[in-house]
This record gives structure tokens, C-alpha cells and sequence, in this order.
């Protein structure tokens, strides 16, 4: 299973705009809270391995109240 670690939201969208392979964004409702993951198909052929970023999307409601969107990259 692949390692993320917590980045900031600016350093998180350079990585995604610097990334050298073309990413897939797709959602996942799964997990609580949910995510937004970008995903490189180059490096694996399905999820959740393609996953090389993501955001928990957390939606400000009571469930989630006081907590903010978490920026995540793969550790390399």
C-alpha cells in the first residue's frame, strides 16, 4: 500500500502541475470523508495503486465541523 504525506494546497497543485504523466481526476465516495484522487494509469492499470495525489474533501458540515480539505502526495 502506498505512503501519502500531507502538503500544503500550494504545494500540492505544483506537484500536479509539474507531474510528467498525464493524471485522471475521479472521486471516491468510499472512505469517509471522501476523495478527490488523481491518477497516473502509466504506473498502474487500476485504483487505488494509479493514485499518486489526493484531497479529503471534507464538507464543512457538522459531521465534519472545523476541519479543512487535506492535500496528500505519494511519498517517493
Amino acid at each position: 500500500m502506498s505512503k501519502f504525506k500531507q502538503v500544503s494546497k500550494e504545494e500540492f497543485y505544483e506537484y500536479i502541475e509539474q507531474y510528467p504523466n498525464p493524471l485522471e481526476e475521479d472521486y471516491c465516495w468510499i472512505p469517509e470523508p471522501p476523495l478527490l484522487t488523481y491518477n497516473d494509469f502509466k504506473i498502474a492499470d487500476k485504483w487505488p495503486e494509479s493514485v499518486v495525489a489526493r484531497v479529503k474533501l471534507y464538507d464543512g458540515s457538522q459531521y465534519h465541523f472545523g476541519k479543512t480539505r487535506e492535500y496528500q502526495i505519494k511519498e517517493t
